[in-house]
């Protein structure tokens, strides 16, 4: 995962000169136990999480995680918690998502969250196809974890705050189509999109 987080890094500062904008790194915490943080307490039911407070990716390495290891999807998730620190430095979260959610009211806020975990399920696979040759990406073990997805990734979370697991597949494929950020709006899409 640090190896990762290195080409992360690379690959998104390249994105930001393109795009004219100031890039920084985040910071990368690995952590045996659920700590806190200026953002308040471990989110039930993740593995990891980014702090936008301090712009720290925590991860959670646990005797599970390290006894069933699935590189891939070690990898799309770092890149999940990273495109969380893309959302904050390109302005997506303090401009726009934050204030908005704050203003916001049960679905509706639920509605935002789910644009906002969708587009870094996006970013992130976007990030895993630009990197595909590299990685390397078998593309057996790519179509197998978004059907996994797809079948359970909204088992996790007590509400529907990340979308459902179709919805997650969805946004996965779109990214690793894309090979690119380009194709990750999920902020105009009808909500059906990100349900």
């Amino acid at each position: 995962m640090s190896r990762v987080n290195t080409c992360l890094n690379t690959s998104w500062a390249r994105q930001f000169r393109k795009a004219g904008l100031s890039f920084s790194k985040p910071r990368l915490r690995f952590a045996t136990s659920r700590v806190s943080s200026p953002c308040g307490r471990w989110p039930s039911g993740a593995g990891g999480y980014y702090c936008s407070s301090n712009r720290t990716i925590y991860i959670g390495v646990t005797k599970r995680v390290l006894r069933e290891a699935f590189e891939l999807g070690l990898a799309q998730f770092m890149a999940h918690e990273y495109a969380h620190h893309v959302q904050t430095i390109a302005g997506i979260g303090p401009n726009y998502y934050f204030p908005a959610y704050s203003r916001a009211r049960g679905s509706a806020k639920l509605l935002l969250s789910r644009r906002f975990e969708l587009q870094a399920d996006c970013l992130g696979a976007a990030f895993v196809r630009s990197v595909a040759d590299t990685l390397p990406v078998n593309p057996q073990e790519w179509d197998g974890m978004v059907q996994w997805t797809r079948e359970n990734g909204a088992k996790t979370w007590p509400t529907n705050d990340h979308g459902k697991g179709y919805s997650q597949a969805y946004w996965l494929e779109k990214g690793f189509a894309a090979g690119g950020p380009g194709g990750c709006n999920t902020w105009t899409v009808s909500a059906r999109r990100v349900a």
